[in-house]
């Protein structure tokens, strides 16, 4: 026996999976601000992928820096724990060494005026300048993953030089985080963010036909098929949540290295749930230690229990506040920051492009089965 590829899905921390499936609408939009880049302007809003952990906004990332570099775009990746401070922040975005072959002794700069460049001030304290100077060479993306964690005051910062350098250079800014970036990107003092048109994208569970490609075509691709009833009991399983298709798809895919057997069938899914279970418990005990780190699991289990009593698997604000007092948070303040809570966790989120009435869904829906089922103590 000889398996072809050892590791054929990625059920990693944001490794792009084998088969990047029911990510069209955000595709799209990348795309056409990549295509303005390349003709020399920039595109007209800068783009927030918004979602729970684990649905693949890192992943997007790594796709959209691909296809920056093969179209001659650079492309800076950051994360908030690599621009600790502002003299950060601008050394990853102009770093000094490299400023020479960006700068000219003079350079025009729109509003700003005509400056005399000198490196040392430059690379410490003019950002904006600085990126400008970068994007009229070459056009510049720059991918913040993890933003719901960025510094206030950095953040500030980045968000009004990439408003000044948008305005006169090829520059596009991708933010990409968990349900609560949107508060924390208003804490920024920039309000001009939200301004995004298009640009707010929303990166949640896949629908069926994605979920269904996601694993079909890796294994396709590999000459095994799978059995239409095997299927569809890993999809119903997974949640169409991307992190459990991905481990779904490992522990398929080394059941067939260990068998040779193919297509995959119901033995092969029984075989591997073992392993798939094991993983899934181990990141339900992560998220309820979150919980209870934060003093949310009360709030949980009452937003759990109003949402195994529907089908759609969605509720309006007003519901989940009733459910919240029910459940004897009684001070309104109270309930809001409990609200707040399991959004920024990711427990529950709004998905952005809503028309009213405005829903709430559930980030991983059997998250909340595993709490009412009565979440173990951790270990």
């Amino acid at each position: 026996m000889n398996t072809i590829v050892p590791h054929l899905f990625r059920p990693g921390d944001g490794t792009l999976p084998p088969a990047l499936t029911g990510r069209d609408v955000q595709q799209a939009v990348l795309s056409r601000c990549l295509a303005d880049l390349t003709g020399g302007l920039a595109p007209p809003h800068n783009v927030v992928l918004l979602g729970p952990r684990g649905n693949g906004k890192t992943a997007l990332l790594h796709w959209f820096s691909t296809v920056c570099t093969a179209a001659s775009v650079d492309v800076v990746a950051l994360t908030p724990q690599r621009i600790p401070n502002h003299e950060a922040l601008v050394d990853m975005l102009a770093p000094r060494r490299g400023i020479a072959k960006w700068l000219p002794r003079k350079v025009g700069v729109g509003s700003l005026g005509s400056a005399e460049w000198q490196l040392e001030s430059v690379a410490h304290k003019d950002l904006t300048r600085a990126l400008l100077a970068r994007c009229r060479r070459r056009p510049l993306a720059v991918l913040l993953d993890e933003a719901h964690t960025l510094a206030l005051d950095i953040g500030g910062t980045l968000l009004n030089a990439s408003q000044q350098v948008r305005a006169n250079a090829p520059f596009l800014l991708v933010l990409a985080g968990t349900p609560g970036l949107p508060d924390h990107l208003g804490a920024m003092n920039a309000s001009f963010w939200s301004r995004l048109g298009e640009g707010l994208l929303d990166v949640g569970c896949l629908d069926e036909a994605a979920a269904r490609a996601a694993l079909v075509r890796p294994l396709a691709a590999q000459g095994v098929g799978i059995d239409e009833d095997a299927l569809g009991s890993v999809v119903e399983h997974s949640q169409r949540y991307p992190y459990f298709i991905q481990l779904w798809g490992d522990a398929l895919w080394k059941q067939r290295a260990a068998t040779d057997a193919t297509p995959i069938d119901a033995a092969a899914v029984a075989a591997a749930w073992p392993s798939v279970a094991a993983n899934v418990a181990d990141y339900y005990q992560s998220r309820y230690r979150e919980l209870r780190t934060e003093g949310l699991v009360t709030a949980a289990v009452a937003v759990a229990r109003l949402f195994q009593s529907r089908m759609d698997a969605t509720a309006l604000e007003q519901e989940l506040d009733a459910v919240l007092a029910t459940a004897g948070i009684d001070d309104a303040a109270e309930r809001l920051a409990a609200l707040d809570g399991l959004n920024r966790l990711g427990y529950v989120w709004c998905p952005p492009g809503q028309v009213p009435p405005i829903a709430w869904s559930a980030g991983i829906p059997s998250l909340m089965t595993f709490l009412l089922e009565g979440a173990p103590a951790p270990r």
